[in-house]
């Protein structure tokens, strides 16, 4: 993935030659399934969550979220036992835990499916729905029910069905109702995961270096965490999109070696800040350096290139330019295999993606990025 991770193999074969180009242009997935990954298992939840839907019999799912919106869930769902029928499927909903227990110890657990056996009211007499008798009555009725499908070993009892005042559970919501409740919490559920993960996945990455453009600091197939920053300083190492001027110095390397040019779109570059908007950078024997003040200067010594005569006479010497607002001057630590900012200019900050700020892998290097050998020198009186 980055510009320079094959300078030291260049030979005069038009087989090297492409080789080197296309490691210039950053050819590589790594940095793709890092970046994109989570929001791609969001859409694709979203889309079998949509196509569920399409493909369930007469829209089932969607008319039991109708079906929730209208009667609620949860423990604010409408009673179903005011006026449920010999025959219907009731769930009971319990919140207190010494009242769950206790009704646990009668077989009637909260959360199961329970068929309608019977009726009873005080008076002894057994009607085949509560809908038509007195309100008054229909809180004192008796019901024997069973679950609707087989138990745990240890949830079975050999009395089936077992008789239960409808009073004792707090709550009894129909079937369909508990079943919409449960897709729909189910969903919700689902959604906060996933966009929770789709965030964390925005502010924080984990990306695995390519080349040896940042040696001794970060050596190929380190993993690193980045996270998102809108500031940057001298010292920080930076992942970002190669900006447009890196396809042009690939094309125009391409010329002096005759090789096919490839692109650098989609891929990514990881390098050191050493210079920010407003101070004057330049090169100085391939090294860049800072002029802080007339006497004061801060040079990041990165070493010289491998193949220096492939690359433009000002990334070896050129003098101090002020930086632009959002211009940032960065450089790999392994100058030696490092294409940066010397040979491809300043650095929007527009491309910067984020701050690396520790190796995660492989597990006897984890730690922190260390600094690199950026070092300040006051010039002496003349």
């Amino acid at each position: 993935m980055e510009a320079e991770a094959a300078i030291s193999r260049i030979t005069s074969t038009t087989r090297h030659k492409k080789k080197y180009l296309d490691s210039l242009s950053c050819q590589g997935r790594g940095y793709r399934l890092c970046c994109r990954g989570p929001f791609r298992i969001l859409l694709l939840t979203l889309l079998t969550l949509a196509m569920t839907n399409a493909l369930s019999p007469q829209g089932q799912l969607k008319a039991k979220f109708q079906q929730a919106k209208a009667e609620r869930f949860g423990m604010r769902a409408r009673n179903a036992a005011i006026n449920c029928t010999v025959g219907d499927t009731i769930v009971p909903l319990i919140r207190n835990l010494e009242t769950r227990q206790g009704l646990a110890n009668r077989g009637v657990y909260a959360g199961v499916e329970y068929d309608v056996i019977s009726l009873t009211l005080p008076s002894g007499e057994q009607p085949r729905t509560l809908s038509q008798v007195d309100p008054e009555l229909r809180k004192e009725a008796t019901a024997k029910i069973r679950p609707r499908y087989p138990l745990r070993d240890n949830l079975e009892r050999p009395d089936w069905p077992v008789s239960v005042p409808l009073s004792d559970a707090p709550l009894w919501v129909s079937r369909s109702t508990y079943e919409a409740g449960t897709a729909v919490g189910t969903l919700l559920f689902s959604l906060t995961s996933l966009l929770l993960a789709a965030t964390i996945a925005y502010f924080v990455q984990f990306v695995s270096v390519p080349s040896p453009s940042m040696v001794p600091t970060l050596n190929p197939g380190n993993v690193v965490l980045v996270t998102r920053s809108l500031t940057f300083r001298v010292g920080d190492v930076v992942l970002f999109s190669p900006p447009p001027s890196v396809d042009k110095v690939t094309k125009d390397i391409s010329e002096r070696i005759d090789a096919q040019p490839t692109s650098t779109k989609g891929q990514k570059f990881i390098k050191r800040v050493v210079a920010v908007p407003g101070e004057r950078v330049g090169v100085r024997n391939s090294s860049p350096f800072v002029q802080v003040s007339e006497r004061k200067f801060r040079f990041d010594v990165v070493g010289p290139y491998a193949r220096p005569e492939i690359f433009p006479k000002s990334s070896w010497d050129r003098p101090p330019e002020e930086l632009k607002r959002g211009e940032y001057f960065v450089s790999g630590d392994n100058g030696f295999r490092s294409v940066d900012s010397r040979v491809w200019g300043p650095l929007e900050g527009k491309y910067v993606i984020g701050k690396a700020r520790c190796i995660v892998w492989p597990l006897d290097q984890v730690g922190m990025i260390k600094p690199g050998e950026i070092i300040e020198v006051v010039k002496g009186d003349e």
